[in-house]
C-alpha cells in the first residue's frame, strides 16, 4: 500500500511538472526515483532532470525522456517495481544549425521531430520490464507492440492501454531491445526529386515507401552485472591505482590530474561546449559509473599507457559540442574546412605507440549524440595497432553524418553492442578482428558493413550475428558507400575506377548471420581496389526491398585498377571456392540461387555483378 500511494504521489508531481502550452521546460527536481541496488538488479535515477522535447539542456541536467517511462522488477518479486530512468536524445540537442547552414545528416530527423529514449539496468536474474508510452496514445493488445530484434521472442503481458510489460530472460550477453508502440510508427519516403531524392513523410503519388520506424524510439539496454574476475578488470578499486574522483558540474580541469584512474560517481558532469578533457600522459582509466552523465569528450595525445580502459555503465554524451566542433578554433565552431577528420572533436579519441603494443578496454559506457566520429585510434606511420577489447558498448542519439560506428584494430574483438549510427557502422579495415552480437539502427548515411576506401591488405575477419532493425538509407542513384555490406570505392575519387593497388589483398572474411528487418536498399556493392578472395556471406537475409526502383537496388561486384589499368584478381569460385560466396541469402524468405534466375538484377536477388566476374562469385 505504502508503494502504491508513493507512485500515485509521484504521477501527481508528474503532471504538476508539465509544462503548459507555450511555455519552455524547465528543470525538474521533485520527483526521486525507487531504485534497485541489490545483487539481482540495479537501476538509477536523475534527480536533476528537465522534460524538455525541443531544446538544450542546462548545464547540470539530464534530459528525460517526454515519451516513456521505464520500471523493471525481477521475475521472483514482480510487484515490487523500481524505477529506471529513461534518458532521450534529440537531433542536435536541440541547437539548430549553430553557426553554420550547410547540410549535416540530421535535416529529416530534426524536421520529422524524431528521437531516441534509452534505459539501461543492470541484472542477474530474470526481470519483467515495463515500457509505459506517455503520448496518450493507447494500444488494446500485446501484438501493437513489436520487440526487436525480433528474434527475441520475449513473453508479454498488456499492462493497461499504455503499459506493455516484456519478460527479459538473464543472459551473460545482455540484451539490447527496441520496444515499439504501434501508434509510434510511421514511414519515410522518397520524393523521387532532383538526383537522389529528398526524404518525406509524404506518401503517395510518385513518392517511394523507404522504410517504417517508430518516431519517439525506446531502447532497453539489459547490463549483465560483473562479477569476478570481470568485475576486477573493469571496475576500478583502490587496488587498480590512485583514483581521481571528480565533483559534480563543471569538469575543464581533467589535464592537471596526477592520479591513474578518473572515476566520475553517479551524478552530472559538463564540459562545455567549447573544451575536451585532453587527458595527461598518466591517466590510463577512465570509469562512469551507472548513473554518471557526463557532457563533453576524451582525448588522449600521448601514448605512455600500455592498457588504457574506458569502462562503465554510465553515459558520455556530445551533447554540448556543435556539429564538427573544431578544436583549432576559439569556442570549437563548426569546422569550415573540407574536411575536419584530425581536429575535430571526437567522443573517444587515442594515440598508439610506435614503440610497444598496446591494449584498450571498452566495456559498458553508452555515448549518446557524437558531433562526428565517435571513436578514433591516431598514431604515427610507424605505430603499432592497439588491440581492442569492446563490450556492451552502446551508442545512441546519432543524428549527424559521420557519426560512425567502431573500428576494430588488428587482434581486436567486438561483443554485444548497439549502434545508432549515420555512417559506416563495423569498419574493417585490419586483420585477425572478431565481432559477434550487433543490433544497429541505422541511419541515410553510408552502409552497415565497410571494408573499402581505400587499398588494404586485411586477412581472417569474421562478423557474425548481425540484426539492423531499422536503416533509413533511401538514395535512389547507385551510390558507392551504402548497402548492407560495402566495399567503396576510394575516398580520394569515388568516381574513379583507376585507383586500385593489385598489390594489396583482402582475404578470409566470414560474415555470418546478417538479419535485416523491414526495407532496405540494397544488400551489396563492393568496389574492389585489392585483390579479394574468399568472401563467404552466410545466412544474410533481407526483410524486403524499399520502394525504389530495382535500378536503385542493385549489388555490384567490380574490379578497378591502378593507374596503368592492370586490374585485381578476384578469387575464382567456380574452381577453387576462393571468391565471393552467397550462401543462404534471402530475400523475404526466398532463398537466393544462382542456377536458377532469381539472383538477377531486375529480380529477387537484385545482383548485377559485371559479367567478366562471372567465375567468382556463386549464390546457393
Amino acid at each position: 500500500m505504502k508503494h502504491y500511494l508513493r507512485l500515485l504521489a509521484s504521477a501527481f508531481a508528474l503532471l504538476l511538472l508539465l509544462p503548459a502550452a507555450g511555455q519552455e521546460p524547465a528543470a525538474a527536481t521533485e520527483q526521486t526515483g525507487f531504485t534497485a541496488t541489490g545483487p539481482d538488479l540495479r537501476t538509477w535515477w536523475h534527480n536533476n532532470y528537465e522534460y524538455n522535447p525541443t531544446s538544450p539542456t542546462q548545464n547540470g541536467t539530464v534530459r528525460r525522456s517526454s515519451f516513456y517511462e521505464v520500471q523493471v522488477a525481477t521475475a521472483t518479486a514482480p510487484g515490487t517495481r523500481y524505477d529506471s530512468f529513461a534518458y532521450m536524445s534529440i537531433p542536435r540537442s536541440g541547437k539548430g544549425k549553430t553557426g553554420y547552414t550547410e547540410p549535416d545528416g540530421a535535416e529529416f530527423s530534426s524536421s520529422a521531430n524524431l528521437s531516441m529514449s534509452w534505459s539501461s539496468f543492470e541484472y542477474s536474474t530474470d526481470v519483467w520490464v515495463d515500457v509505459k508510452l506517455t503520448t496518450g496514445q493507447t494500444i488494446t493488445s500485446v501484438d501493437q507492440v513489436t520487440i526487436r530484434p525480433s528474434k527475441y521472442t520475449f513473453e508479454k503481458e498488456l499492462v493497461n492501454p499504455s503499459t506493455i510489460r516484456v519478460k527479459v530472460p538473464y543472459s551473460l550477453t545482455g540484451y539490447r531491445l527496441s520496444v515499439e508502440f504501434a501508434p509510434q510508427l510511421f514511414t519515410a519516403y522518397n520524393d523521387m526529386s532532383g538526383t537522389a531524392g529528398v526524404l518525406t513523410e509524404t506518401g503517395g503519388g510518385d513518392h517511394r515507401a523507404i522504410h517504417t520506424e517508430p518516431r519517439n524510439s525506446m531502447m532497453i539496454f539489459a547490463e549483465p552485472t560483473l562479477g569476478g574476475g570481470e568485475a576486477e578488470r573493469l571496475i576500478p578499486t583502490s587496488a587498480s591505482g590512485a583514483i581521481n574522483y571528480p565533483q559534480e558540474g563543471l569538469v575543464d580541469n581533467l589535464g592537471s590530474v596526477t592520479e591513474e584512474i578518473i572515476y566520475f560517481r553517479p551524478g552530472t558532469y559538463y564540459m562545455g561546449s567549447d573544451h575536451r578533457a585532453s587527458m595527461p600522459p598518466n591517466v590510463k582509466w577512465i570509469y562512469l559509473a551507472p548513473g554518471a552523465y557526463v557532457k563533453g569528450a576524451f582525448y588522449f595525445p600521448n601514448s605512455t599507457q600500455g592498457v588504457y580502459k574506458v569502462t562503465g555503465r554510465g553515459v558520455l554524451s556530445g551533447e554540448q559540442y556543435v556539429y564538427e566542433a573544431d578544436t583549432t578554433t576559439s569556442g570549437y565552431t563548426h569546422s569550415t574546412g573540407a574536411n575536419c577528420h584530425n581536429t575535430c572533436v571526437k567522443m573517444l579519441e587515442f594515440t598508439s605507440s610506435s614503440t610497444m603494443q598496446q591494449y584498450l578496454d571498452v566495456e559498458g559506457i553508452t555515448i549518446s549524440e557524437p558531433p562526428y566520429h565517435s571513436f578514433v585510434i591516431y598514431g604515427p606511420q610507424n605505430a603499432y595497432e592497439m588491440e581492442m577489447r569492446v563490450d556492451n558498448y552502446k551508442q545512441v542519439g546519432s543524428w549527424y553524418w559521420q557519426t560512425d560506428g567502431m573500428e576494430l584494430y588488428e587482434g581486436g574483438r567486438m561483443n554485444n553492442t548497439f549502434f545508432h549510427s549515420n555512417d559506416d557502422v563495423l569498419k574493417l579495415y585490419h586483420s585477425n578482428v572478431t565481432v559477434d552480437n550487433t543490433v544497429i539502427w541505422k541511419n541515410e548515411n553510408g552502409p552497415v558493413i565497410q571494408w573499402g576506401w581505400a587499398p588494404y591488405n586485411i586477412d581472417n575477419v569474421v562478423v557474425t550475428n548481425t540484426d539492423v532493425i531499422h536503416n533509413r538509407m533511401y538514395w535512389k542513384d547507385v551510390k558507392y558507400n551504402t548497402c548492407i555490406i560495402n566495399s567503396s570505392s576510394h575516398y580520394a575519387d569515388m568516381g574513379s575506377s583507376t585507383t586500385a593497388n593489385p598489390a594489396t589483398t583482402i582475404r578470409n572474411f566470414r560474415l555470418e548471420n546478417i538479419t535485416v528487418e523491414g526495407m532496405t536498399n540494397c544488400a551489396l556493392r563492393i568496389y574492389a581496389l585489392s585483390n579479394t578472395e574468399n568472401i563467404h556471406i552466410k545466412n544474410l537475409n533481407i526483410g524486403s526491398w524499399n520502394g525504389l526502383d530495382h535500378t536503385s537496388q542493385v549489388s555490384h561486384l567490380k574490379r578497378y585498377s591502378d593507374t596503368a589499368n592492370n586490374k585485381v584478381w578476384l578469387g575464382n569460385e567456380t574452381v577453387d571456392s576462393r571468391g565471393i560466396k552467397l550462401e543462404n541469402y534471402t530475400v523475404g524468405g526466398a532463398r537466393i540461387d544462382k542456377t536458377t534466375t532469381n539472383w538477377s538484377d531486375n529480380q529477387a536477388g537484385r545482383l548485377g555483378f559485371d559479367g567478366e566476374n562471372w567465375d567468382n562469385w556463386n549464390a546457393w
